[in-house]
């Protein structure tokens, strides 16, 4: 009497793979078909209302003498700007440009125009000699881009910088749904100046903006601890 090996060995049905067996169960394609649809309808939602919020014809800010207030230095083209941005002994000045600016290498990293490079250490600057602006000026004559308000929340982060082996913060900052709006309207046509953060009367960082609708930013550099925390403080405990 022979013995067949494979009397009990049935013929392998379509669909058993991986796929199949998960599409099979008509209750987990139900589930599937449900996260699908509602991340197109999130999307699509999200979509149209970045859209909208971005063409809101906002009104405009007034400076927080106590608070926060975002100002747009206007400093591009060179050709027709009233103010700039300098960065010396872990503090930024605003000084007014005259025609005493001189370009040329720095070798001293520890320099005061070392220290004005923000995110590109290695540029050669133009040292502006002119006189400082008072901030009451600033902030009556730039206009506001942001105040407390159009922050949700902050963060602070550590970092190094690798060629001179300098330490700076960056503060991670969410935005509302107004303040993304109101970014990314005076971004689009300010591109690459600088922003002057003034908290409480004290000028904080001046980054340099760059045009994009996002949800979030990162304020840098700020040299200080001690500032990046007091400004990360203040928002966090104001949206709370």
């Amino acid at each position: 009497m022979s013995v067949d090996d494979n009397r009990n060995v049935q013929p392998e049905s379509e669909g058993q793979t991986a796929y199949g067996a998960i599409f099979r169960e008509g209750g987990t394609m139900k589930l599937v078909l449900v996260a699908v649809t509602l991340a197109i309808a999130w999307w699509t939602y999200s979509y149209i209302h970045t859209s909208m919020m971005s063409n809101v014809k906002w009104p405009t800010l007034t400076p927080q003498t106590v608070g926060l207030t975002v100002l747009g230095l206007c400093d591009q083209p060179v050709a027709t700007r009233k103010y700039i941005a300098v960065e010396a002994n872990h503090a930024w000045q605003i000084r007014r440009p005259d025609d005493a600016e001189v370009g040329e290498p720095v070798d001293d990293p520890k320099s005061a125009e070392a220290q004005d490079r923000g995110n590109d250490p290695g540029a050669v600057h133009k040292v502006s000699r002119g006189e400082v602006v008072p901030l009451e000026e600033i902030m009556a004559k730039c206009p506001v881009v942001m105040t407390t308000a159009h922050f949700t929340g902050a963060s602070v982060e550590e970092r190094v910088m690798p060629i001179f082996d300098r330490k700076y913060y960056i503060v991670s900052v969410g935005l509302s749904d107004e303040g993304r709006s109101r970014y990314w309207q005076f971004s689009a046509k300010h591109d690459k100046e600088r922003l002057v953060f003034v908290l409480n009367g004290e000028i904080i960082t001046c980054p340099r903006m760059t045009n994009m609708d996002v949800s979030s930013l990162e304020i840098q550099p700020i040299w200080v601890k001690s500032d990046a925390d007091k400004l990360a403080d203040f928002i966090n405990k104001r949206q709370k």
